[in-house]
């Protein structure tokens, strides 16, 4: 151990000295500034300690070549520490304050050691030279003992300028922070409300998209509807036979309004649930059944040789949830595989896992590459080389399907190679939360029979704008019913207080006075009051719109599900009319 200097503590000035002297070893040692400054507080720590307690002591500053380190030792003849365990632990607290130090000290070296006695305490302190700066030479450290007997006689305030100059920078650096955490703040506040921003031109853009789709599938709706509607009459001969090639341009006529028509519905069911506007409505009901109703619709898509198969699991119970989006996501997925499946089968399973239940809809089709297995979930998203040009759909199916099983609570997943067919699973809960979901009661539909009226030829007034919905409800009436036809709301008013029908079909979007704007009228007129009035709509109808048209005995959309199922819509509707009465419902 090589000893550099020694300093007596006996006042201020000299722990002034002794800081200075501390300082100015470890800086020729080759500690860094932060160091030295580390070193010397821990040094001034102590010294102060045993000038306060023990009226003084001695700092010997030492370096020790075996251990390569700088080496403090402060010593005192005072009463030595009573309860040095807990001092140490920093759990000691005096009357004088004896102790405070210690423990923040002892963090600031790499060694520290007390020894302590009634007869004095013997503090040492290690710290370990920077690597970078090596071992010292015999021949530097015998030149700093020399310096050290000049310098120790210097004027101590020349250190304490040095720390008001250290004070300063501090100072300085602080205020350096704190300007650019303030200026961090403001970026992260801009960025922020940028992107605060950016959500609502997000929702603003999702919200005119929807209420763009909306109005635009209406003025779709209605004539695709009604081109559908009068394409099946002439292809169901009921104006007279047609030639073969009139058969077959009619046919393509109307696939491609059933084409477009599903287009519009799957771009608005979109739109909804992007909107955050669909609504499930919650009711038990038979899986099988479910999947049965499907099988009966899809299997003349099936090509020559693809069989469409089911196995349901036979303790499988009640399913509650939204059975309308269910069987539009089964729909959508059978239909795909029976399109480009052209040889095996398909076959759709349903069985329960736990709480939960899982579809999965198998094909032996051409398959899926793996990279391709996100992109079919995209809005119009196609798979360039995979298919024909005749095969490719719309692109929205698929997204649509996902976007539902999600609004249900559960996904839509696949599994595919090319060449080795697909098989997509739905996984849903088996009881849907209540709790987000607006239940309403299904009423039975009526039968498809022609139903016997109430007299001979009552008289039904069709308020609509559309000529070729006119049309089609006088086709569907004309042979039990006298029709009166307006093509707006005003002239509509004025037949209906005139005539007094027994029952009124009414559009609701039309250009001079709206649906709900006429049903109004209708019900504050005495003579129109008792009028039933039938809402015949391609628009979809809110929760709200629904209430305004709550005096309305029923609500018919037009749709082009099947002839069918349109029948079977308007005779429920005159049954509620009370122009009709209602056959065997069991």
């Amino acid at each position: 151990m090589v000893e550099l200097g020694l300093v007596d503590i006996r006042v201020d000035d000299d722990v002034v000295r002794a800081h200075q002297t501390t300082r100015m070893i470890a800086a020729q040692l080759g500690f860094s500034t932060f160091e030295q400054t580390r070193i010397a507080t821990a040094m001034s720590e102590i010294a102060r300690n045993a000038l306060r307690y023990a009226s003084g002591g001695s700092v010997t500053l030492a370096v020790d070549d075996a251990r390569q380190a700088l080496i403090i030792v402060v010593h005192d003849r005072g009463p030595g520490i009573a309860d040095l365990p807990a001092v140490l632990a920093g759990e000691h607290r005096s009357a004088s304050g004896l102790g405070l130090g210690i423990p923040g000290t002892r963090r600031l070296m790499d060694g520290f050691d007390v020894e302590t006695s009634p007869s004095g305490t013997r503090v040492e302190m290690t710290k370990r030279i920077p690597r970078r700066a090596g071992a010292p030479a015999a021949a530097h450290l015998t030149k700093l003992q020399v310096r050290l007997a000049g310098e120790l006689a210097d004027d101590p305030s020349q250190e304490i300028r040095r720390q008001h100059r250290d004070i300063v920078v501090r100072d300085q650096r602080i205020a350096e922070l704190t300007d650019e955490l303030t200026e961090t703040n403001r970026g992260v506040m801009a960025l922020h409300a940028e992107l605060e921003e950016r959500a609502e031109y997000q929702r603003e853009a999702i919200e005119l998209r929807t209420r763009l789709l909306s109005e635009m599938g209406h003025e779709l709706r209605t004539p695709l509807h009604s081109l559908s509607t009068i394409s099946q009459f002439l292809l169901d001969r009921l104006d007279g036979e047609l030639s073969e090639e009139q058969d077959k341009q009619v046919r393509i006529i109307h696939d491609i309004a059933e084409a477009l028509t599903g287009y519009v519905n799957d771009l608005l069911d979109l739109a909804r649930t992007d909107a955050g506007r669909a609504v499930v409505h919650v009711a038990p009901f038979s899986i099988e059944q479910l999947l049965k109703a499907l099988r009966r619709i899809l299997i003349p898509l099936a090509q020559p040789g693809v069989t469409l198969r089911l196995v349901v699991d036979p303790a499988l119970p009640a399913m509650q949830s939204d059975e309308a989006k269910l069987s539009q996501i089964l729909r959508n997925l059978i239909a795909n595989a029976l399109k480009f499946t052209t040889r095996g089968h398909v076959e759709v399973r349903a069985r329960r896992a736990g709480d939960r239940v899982v579809f999965e809809v198998e094909d032996t089709g051409i398959g899926i590459a793996e990279k391709h297995h996100e992109l079919i979930f995209l809005e119009f998203a196609q798979v360039d080389g995979a298919t024909e040009a005749r095969l490719r759909g719309s692109g929205l199916g698929l997204p649509l399907s996902r976007r539902l099983a999600q609004l249900l609570g559960g996904e839509v997943t696949v599994a595919s190679e090319p060449g080795a067919g697909s098989t997509f699973r739905v996984d849903l809960p088996l009881v849907h939360d209540a709790g987000v979901a607006q239940r309403e009661a299904e009423e039975p539909r009526a039968p498809v029979a022609p139903l016997p009226t109430v007299r001979p030829q009552p008289r039904v007034l069709v308020i609509d704008d559309d000529l070729a919905s006119r049309y089609v409800l006088r086709r569907w009436l004309s042979e039990r019913f006298a029709i009166e036809e307006a093509e707006n709301g005003h002239e509509g008013l004025r037949l209906a207080v005139a005539g007094r029908p027994d029952a009124i079909f009414l559009d609701v979007v039309m250009p001079d006075l709206t649906g709900f704007e006429v049903l109004e009228q209708l019900k504050a007129i005495p003579d129109t009051r008792e009028i039933p009035v039938v809402m015949y709509t391609a628009r979809v109808l809110g929760s709200g719109d629904r209430e305004r048209l709550g005096a309305a005995v029923a609500i018919l959309r037009k749709s082009t599900s099947s002839r069918v199922a349109d029948r079977a819509a308007i005779e429920d509707a005159l049954v509620k009319a009370g122009l009709a009465v209602g056959g065997d419902r069991g």
